[in-house]
């Protein structure tokens, strides 16, 4: 069943984050969303090189920042119908902060020591962050964390070979100046998927976050404390764990605007697993800090102008503006 939310908070918290992020013109902040299911699936069996099995729970979609409404236009015309639109953080820039929506994985330890993580990314090439939750900043792969495990494709007489972080800075040392792709958040070259272990030290009652921007990522368990944790099904498992929200299909019973969320503790570690909730539909808030569609004809140069957090301005305003719908930068 799909859920409607009216977000009214949601429209106050994207007008004020409008203060930072200037959107693209046509791209409103949201007045309600229809958000569409979410489907867990819990397979994508690979191996490793002793063909033992590696199975992932594996959610749609990835994480993102903030949602917005983006006009469709068509043949250079507004049609008055609306998709979401999505920002998301830039960390290569400078920026932090933790991601408000999509899929990822939150793991917080009652205790210091060494958290193992499985995980299958769709894309190796795309950039897989690590956060720690306090700073809100991504841990730098092969200095604070490592990665171990097979490249999809990569086999000999049939057995995967097998990848470190040294393979990849070993790479990094002949290849990055001719490959633009490679940054400090890439964990192997290509764009064939991966699946291994994140490895990193944690400290105690200290979150770290496990998400990709725009890829999919999948979750097989973790060791942490002496103690493993697997999507294969033992007594206890991921299977078992979400059950209580996912169907023989995989389909969710709990979307809701942070998508679906799953919690338990095991091996000493809590953890937090939220599935992406994909928008259907999406009204824009075209109040004074959105922005409508208008025809020059119609402009009024004696309108009142407004700051992006909506706030009515005086013509000797500096800055960013709206007025007569549109955006525009005043010097």
């Amino acid at each position: 069943m799909k859920k409607i939310f009216t977000l009214i908070g949601m429209a106050l918290v994207a007008m004020s984050v409008n203060a930072q992020e200037v959107l693209p013109e046509h791209v409103y902040p949201i007045k309600s969303i229809t958000w569409g299911d979410i489907t867990w699936k819990n397979g994508n069996n690979k191996k490793d090189k002793d063909n033992n099995d590696m199975l992932f729970l594996m959610g749609s979609g990835n994480g993102y920042k903030n949602v917005y409404a983006e006009e469709i236009y068509t043949d250079g015309e507004p049609t008055g119908k609306y998709r979401a639109y999505y920002t998301y953080i830039d960390y290569d820039g400078g920026e932090t902060g933790l991601p408000g929506y999509g899929l990822y994985y939150k793991f917080t330890p009652s205790k210091a020591g060494v958290l193992k993580v499985n995980v299958w990314v769709n894309k190796g090439r795309r950039k897989t962050f690590v956060l720690k939750g306090s700073a809100g900043v991504p841990l730098t792969y092969g200095t604070d964390f490592e990665f171990d495990g097979y490249i999809n494709g990569e086999n000999v007489e049939g057995v995967p070979v097998y990848f470190s972080t040294a393979d990849f800075k070993a790479y990094r040392a002949t290849a990055a100046e001719t490959d633009a792709a490679i940054t400090k958040y890439v964990i192997t070259p290509g764009d064939k998927a991966i699946w291994g272990w994140i490895t990193l030290n944690v400290e105690a009652n200290e979150t770290y976050l496990f998400y990709q921007q725009s890829s999919q990522l999948g979750f097989g368990g973790f060791e942490f404390d002496g103690q493993s944790y697997s999507s294969i099904k033992t007594d206890r498992s991921l299977a078992d764990e979400f059950a209580a929200v996912v169907d023989a299909d995989g389909k969710a019973n709990n979307v809701s605007e942070r998508g679906s969320v799953v919690t338990f503790t095991a091996a000493g570690v809590a953890v937090e697993a939220v599935g992406v909730a994909t928008p259907t539909a999406v009204e824009p808030d075209l109040g004074p800090s959105g922005i409508s569609s208008v025809k020059a004809s119609s402009l009024n140069a004696n309108a009142p102008m407004y700051n992006l957090a909506g706030q009515k301005v005086s013509n000797d305003f500096k800055g960013m503006v709206i007025q007569n719908g549109r955006k525009f930068v005043i010097k």
